[in-house]
């Protein structure tokens, strides 16, 4: 009995070094989330109440998103000539700049300085994106959904605390209203340093791995953008990220026309639990049924939260579509980013996900400004019917895929 103790030890110092990454990627997803919950609440609502033209309302927001987009790219390339901590860890750098640039600007009443702020954001979101491909890396790739999703229960976490701390980083730095938040943003921002300096490094620079890789630098992007695979994983991802972006964005703003603005952080909570709880089946999932079912079922989630939509504008209405539209960006999320690690060899990595992620929030960028629009000169209805314009693209495009990988299957 003497040894137990030592075999317990033993047995958790395993468990750490097996799951290292995957556990302290899920800490950082946490922080992480937990800033871009705040931006995406607050930056549209601080935006209409500093913007001279309201129609402006979700520019901050937009900018976010933009700033990724572009950041997505450059941020691939420095991981993977450097390190992905080291990426990560400058991501964080520019999180918690921009935090306090945006607390700033509402202190001031700066719209400007709030663009300003909210773009900084970006970078750190784009570096953000690749805490799940990093836990992909870390295990065997049949493990690979499942380490994935696991990341992203971090989510989950960050979720639950974000509404009860917003709250009160708020209250304390009253009666400048919304400066607390952002301060708040850029608390979790810095905390982002602390997991990312235990990761495991996973990668050497490109030099090194083009010289002791047979691949060299691999094929050239153009020859992988024209595998139907990579075009149905970048399309759903880009896709179910904007759509949710799309009506997420304008919900607050929808909600406050409507008298529920106080809901409105209660009803994101609902959505953020909803984008991330899946991720504890969803990995499984892809390794019992297969990538296309759970995009099907990803796009089948998306139908129920904009026919919810258009049927009401009570609170219910907005909730129910809001846990709809999380769980259908989860599947397609995970299933998407699953499917393209089996595209790229590590050779191609930098550049296919840099690319991708470029799609992804380029997308994105384009559908959050244009909720705004939306919202404003044609109302709630519309912003939901355009969403299922992009539902369509993305489901016809999957089955497709599907029916023909099928056949060649046959005929193979």
């Amino acid at each position: 009995m003497s040894g137990a103790p030592g075999d317990q030890r033993k047995d958790a110092n395993s468990f750490w070094q097996t799951h290292r990454n995957v556990i302290v990627l899920m800490i950082a997803q946490a922080c992480y989330l937990a800033c871009s919950m705040t931006v995406v609440t607050y930056a549209g609502l601080a935006g209409q109440a500093l913007a001279v033209d309201k129609a402006l309302s979700t520019l901050p927001v937009s900018l976010t998103i933009l700033a990724t987009a572009l950041s997505t790219g450059p941020m691939s390339i420095l991981m993977q000539r450097t390190s992905r901590r080291f990426g990560f860890r400058v991501g964080a750098v520019s999180g918690l700049a921009g935090a306090m640039i945006a607390a700033y600007s509402v202190y001031s009443g700066n719209f400007l300085a709030l663009c300003l702020g909210t773009a900084a954001f970006g970078p750190f979101q784009a570096s953000a994106q690749y805490f799940r491909f990093a836990a992909a890396e870390s295990v065997h790739p049949s493990k690979a959904p499942r380490a994935i999703s696991l990341v992203l229960i971090g989510g989950l976490l960050g979720a639950l605390i974000t509404p009860s701390l917003t709250r009160m980083f708020n209250e304390a730095f009253l009666p400048v209203n919304m400066m607390g938040v952002f301060i708040f943003t850029g608390v979790m921002a810095a905390i982002v340093l602390i997991p990312t300096a235990l990761l495991r490094p996973l990668d050497k620079p490109l030099e090194t791995e083009e010289k002791t890789s047979g691949e060299g630098t691999g094929r050239p992007l153009k020859v992988i953008c024209r595998d139907p695979a990579f075009i149905v994983a970048v399309l759903n991802g880009a896709l179910g990220y904007a759509m949710m972006s799309f009506v997420m964005t304008a919900t607050p703003l929808a909600m406050k026309v409507c008298g529920l603005l106080d809901q409105s952080l209660d009803v994101i909570q609902g959505h953020v639990i909803a984008m991330f709880l899946p991720s504890l089946f969803s990995g499984a999932l892809i390794q019992r049924f297969g990538v296309l079912p759970v995009l099907l079922a990803g796009h089948a989630f998306f139908a129920i939260a904009f026919i919810t939509a258009l049927s009401g504008v009570e609170i219910a209405q907005f909730s129910i579509s809001l846990v709809a539209l999380g769980i259908g960006w989860n599947l397609c999320f995970v299933g998407g980013t699953t499917l393209l690690t089996r595209v790229h060899t590590d050779a191609e990595k930098g550049r296919v996900q840099g690319l991708n992620e470029f799609l992804v929030f380029g997308t994105t960028a384009v559908a959050s400004l244009s909720a705004g629009v939306i919202l404003d000169q044609f109302g709630w209805r519309i912003v939901n019917q355009s969403a299922f314009v992009m539902l369509t693209i993305a489901a016809g495009v999957t089955i497709m895929w599907g029916i023909l990988a099928r056949q060649k299957a046959a005929a193979s």
